[in-house]
């Protein structure tokens, strides 16, 4: 039975992921694998290790970051349609709230990727959520504030604009599955300990993104499935070469793609974290491939073409967080 440890975010303050635009108002759902394994080799690099960056983000792989509340934890839907009847309801009345469902509750995870039904009642559906029971407990509320840009050179007219935070309320948060060896684990685990001082996302230096690690060390299990005929990615994902892009069998999977990009924020460099990096498509958290062959993935080099001196790589890691999955007449 696979088992993986995870690190859990605890006391997060308000977060605002960026989308890749300039647009402020709209906070990104999804905080990926991509953008963490970034954050830990830039921490890495700001601690004086930056001779072999490469080398640490290929000793791990990262999921991307999933909600819970309490002891409740939370994987994101597969892809497709899933196997799930709501009692006492009939299909079409119900379709458009299971269209909607992002996150379900481990244990109903569980029973989907290994090819089983499972009925529910209608009050087990809150919002994109799909629970063991009725949830009682709102996990986050994003919120909007209009704000001021003030012009650094003094020149020119302030300009309000909107900008969305994400709010954690009490015993809920994010946390993240770790793959690697237990020695690997432990400077993950400190690089957590200090993204949580310096923060997440936007905004960082007004108290964004904040967070503290939780004491206990945890790990979820995941079922054998024997009867496995695909595999379902729990973060994001960029192909290693042609040759294992046609071994994922695209034709007979379920799959979407998005574009990643954005600023150099994480530079040590303070004059190159305006510069944009080049960008890259990659397989999303939940996409499920017709596939049994093993996916290594790999860590790209987005360094902007800029000629200056003191500008360095900037790796991306598309390592593949995967689970064997049974989908029995997968639609």
């Amino acid at each position: 039975m696979p088992k993986y440890p995870i690190i859990k975010l605890t006391k997060l303050s308000p977060l605002h992921i960026g989308t890749g635009k300039e647009n402020y108002d709209f906070s990104a759902s999804e905080l990926q694998s991509d953008t963490l394994s970034s954050a830990l080799a830039a921490l890495r690099a700001q601690n004086g290790n930056v001779g072999d960056l490469k080398k640490f983000l290929d000793s791990f792989t990262l999921s991307s970051a999933f909600p819970y509340y309490g002891n409740h934890y939370f994987l994101p839907k597969m892809q497709g349609k899933i196997n799930v009847k709501v009692k006492e309801t009939e299909e079409q009345l119900v379709r458009k709230d299971l269209k909607k469902v992002k996150y379900i509750e481990l244990p109903l995870w569980k029973e989907l990727i290994a090819g089983k039904s499972v009925t529910i009642s209608k009050n087990q559906l809150k919002g994109t959520f799909l629970s063991c029971e009725e949830m009682e407990v709102e996990m986050s509320k994003p919120s909007v504030h209009q704000r001021v840009s003030v012009p650094r050179e003094g020149d020119g007219d302030a300009e309000p604009f909107y900008f969305e935070w994400n709010f954690y309320n009490e015993g809920s948060g994010l946390y993240v599955l770790v793959d690697c060896e237990p020695s690997v684990f432990e400077e993950i685990k400190h690089l957590f300990e200090q993204l949580g001082e310096t923060g997440l996302g936007t905004d960082k230096n007004v108290g964004g993104g904040k967070f503290e690690i939780a004491e206990d060390d945890e790990i979820l299990e995941f079922p054998d499935t024997a009867q496995a005929n695909a595999q379902m990615l729990l973060s994001l994902y960029l192909p290693k070469d042609e040759d294992e892009l046609k071994r994922l069998n695209l034709t007979g999977s379920k799959f979407d793609i998005v574009l990643r990009g954005g600023y150099m924020a994480g530079s040590i460099e303070d004059t190159l974290r305006h510069l944009r990096k080049r960008s890259v498509y990659m397989f999303t958290t939940g996409s499920v491939f017709s596939t049994n062959e093993h996916l290594s993935g790999q860590i790209v080099d987005l360094q902007p073409r800029w000629n200056d001196s003191r500008m360095h790589p900037v790796y991306r890691s598309g390592k593949p967080f995967v689970v064997p999955v049974n989908l029995t007449d997968y639609e």
